[in-house]
């Protein structure tokens, strides 16, 4: 078995980061790799040691569909979380989060079955591309503004029951209106200082 980590510091507080890694569902559909697109658990609420999920993933390099059964391994309220993986190349993910000056530092792990060099390091930068997503995630749901607040809203009720290719398309389009957008308010300047 092979580990790999990454941490990321965030001026949230524990209590809000905890919230978000206990979320199973949430901190899948956060990963920039593959979309959540069945998701079961075996109860509801805070999840306890021995809870049981089935997931379903689609890779989004590979258009992949694998289907996984997670089960929570430790839960420490407001310190740490970690899931096994029954099946598959990831055998476990944990999350730990420690206070620190400016707020938390938040740690994830990812366990592997061995693997090459080019796994190994494939592999590390994804989980700091997800633990970023996550991180971006955490703080904008710790905000307490209105505009965090809709913010957050849309992630949760839009954003993230989107798919990885629906949010790239989506991302495409909003470039390209913003573009034209610009492109016509400097045709508008132009034709008013020339016109």
């Amino acid at each position: 078995m092979q580990v790999i980590t990454a941490s990321i510091s965030l001026p949230v507080s524990l209590e809000a980061a905890f919230r978000v890694i206990s979320d199973l569902n949430t901190l899948l559909r956060l990963s920039p790799f593959f979309t959540l697109t069945r998701f079961e658990s075996s109860q509801t609420g805070t999840p306890q040691p021995g809870a049981r999920y089935s997931v379903t993933l689609e890779y989004y390099a590979t258009r992949l569909i694998e289907t996984h059964r997670i089960a929570v391994d430790m839960f420490e309220p407001d310190s740490a979380m970690s899931f096994s993986i029954e099946e598959g190349a990831f055998r476990g993910i944990r999350f730990a989060i420690e206070r620190s000056d400016a707020g938390i530092r938040l740690m994830q792990t990812l366990l592997l079955e061995a693997a090459d060099e080019t796994v190994m390091a494939g592999s590390q930068k994804e989980l700091q591309l997800w633990l970023r997503s996550i991180g971006e995630y955490i703080k904008l749901a710790a905000g307490t503004s209105i505009p965090s607040r809709l913010a957050a809203r849309f992630m949760d009720k839009v954003w993230l029951k989107l798919t990885l290719s629906e949010r790239n398309i989506a991302v495409i389009i909003t470039r390209i209106s913003a573009l034209e957008l610009a492109l016509l308010l400097i045709l508008v300047l132009v034709w008013r200082m020339f016109g």
